[in-house]
Order: structure tokens, then sequence, then C-alpha cells
């Protein structure tokens, strides 16, 4: 499955390296005015708030720095790739500094901006009790996903509006961000009852399908029909599913029923499997 790297796309399949290679400042001279994209996929990725230009510095907190020194067993000039979850990308070099609160400082020797993966991908759900949301939103960050919004069904066990992002959730997204290595971090919003935010996706001029496990298209069917650059917004239900009186509102508005196979999946599998066959 191609990934998005730095104004470019890039099959990982295709690349062949060892997990013990050590990334050096001479595979970085072998590099010409973008960073390569093997250079990307074998460099720790480390996240920071804001990416500063190259030749200035940024700190990296305790934790992170613990990270790469510590569980990665890195070096002061070994490099790394920072990324700020909004598009910016940049390869680092670790230094020997630290700040007051013990903080690494690494140098940014050059910054790019990565576009987001297209097609943008908005998963709508109904949000599941206690870990399954970190499931959810672990997952569907690795595979993918641009938007994550969560709704209000009939049968919800969840109130959609009391979803925040809240700091944990925050950081599942960051750490699934960064393992999955790329550029941007997916949008966590509660978007309310189903209907509105339906509403909301159809003037987003997103095409959306309702997830369903009877009488529907496939969703990668629906998928192919659909141009490459158009959104694609799809809609997971609760446990008990949606009930009839959803069905048909989200049928007046253009949704396509689909179908993720023949098995009946937890709405945080569902979520996932939706998002890999999209991408896929």
């Amino acid at each position: 499955m191609p990934l998005q790297g730095i104004g470019r796309r890039f099959d990982p399949g295709t690349l062949h390296f060892k997990p013990s290679v050590r990334v050096n400042h001479e595979q970085t001279a072998r590099c010409d005015e973008d960073p390569s994209p093997t250079l990307l996929l074998m460099s720790l990725w480390l996240h920071v708030l804001d990416v500063p230009a190259a030749g200035l510095s940024v700190e990296i907190d305790r934790d992170e720095a613990r990270h790469a020194f510590g569980a990665r067993r890195l070096g002061v000039g070994d490099l790394v790739t920072l990324f700020d979850g909004r598009g910016t990308l940049a390869s680092a070099r670790l230094g020997e500094q630290r700040s007051r609160g013990g903080e690494v400082v690494v140098e940014v020797i050059e910054r790019s901006e990565a576009k987001p993966i297209t097609p943008e991908i908005t998963i709508a759900f109904a949000v599941p009790k206690g870990d399954r949301l970190s499931t959810l939103l672990d997952g569907a960050t690795q595979a993918g996903v641009s938007r994550l919004v969560a709704i209000g069904c009939s049968r919800s066990v969840v109130d959609a509006d009391k979803l925040e992002r809240s700091e944990r959730c925050t950081r599942i997204l960051f750490e699934a961000t960064k393992v999955s290595k790329r550029a941007w971090t997916p949008e966590l919003a509660a978007g309310g009852r189903l209907a509105r935010v339906a509403q909301a996706e159809v003037a987003r001029r997103s095409a959306i399908a309702i997830a369903h496990t009877t009488n529907g298209v496939a969703l990668r069917t629906w998928s192919d029909s659909l141009a490459p650059t158009q959104r694609r917004t799809v809609f997971i239900g609760p446990e008990g599913g949606f009930d009839d009186a959803e069905l048909e509102a989200m049928r007046v508005l253009g949704a396509t029923t689909v179908s993720l196979g023949p098995c009946v999946m937890r709405v945080e599998m569902a979520a996932i499997a939706a998002t890999v066959l999209l991408r896929g």
C-alpha cells in the first residue's frame, strides 16, 4: 500500500533494509534536495509542537529523548525525523545539549512540507465503550484515516457530544502517527447526531456510505466508482446497528449502503477495516 512521502508517493514494499541499520551523516550526504523515502522510513520519528527552519534547533521532551537514546540506542549525531502532525517534516541531528528541564536539543538539517494522503477519508463512528475507543483511534490512524468524527445514534451507548480531544486521545493519535510514519495526524471531532453529521458531510461534497451487513455493495466497489480525489465518508453504527429510520434518512441524503464483508464487526474493527479497504 503506497504511503505519502514528501511531494511523491513511494511503496515500502520496494524498500529493503536491515532493522539494525544505523542512520548516519554519510547516508544523509547521499540524499539530494529532498529527504530520501528510505531515510524517512528508517529513521526514528519524534513529535514536536513546531518544526523550525533548517539550521535552527528545537527541544524534544524527556520521554522522546529517553526512547531515542534508550530503547532505540541512538547516540549524539544520529539522525531522526521530526514531525508536527500538520504536514511538516524535518531531518534533524541529535545533540548533546540539554535544557534545564532535561529536554534534548536537536538541530534541524532540512525541513519539508508533505501533502495529506489522498483521497481524504472520514470515518464517522458511534463511540464505543472503554478502551475500545483507544483501539479505534490507534488502528484507524495507522491505516491512514484522515478524519474521525463521533456520531450519536438511536442505539448509541456513549454520548458523542461528550467526546473531547483529551490529552490521552491526543497522545494515542500522535503515537499512531509516529508508528505509521505519516506527516498528518488525523482530525478528531465530536460531530453530533447522525443526521447533522451526514448533512455536514454532504455539504463538504463528500461521497457518503453507511456500513451495513446486509443488502450492501462491497465497500471497495463503491469506492472504485468514485473519482480518485473524491472525499469519502463511511458511517459506522453502534453494536445494535442503525435503526430503520436512520437508514432511510441516510438514503434520502444519497448515502450508499455498503458491506465490509460477511462477518459482523465491532465498531473499532469496522472503522479500521473500512479505512484499510479504502486505502487498498
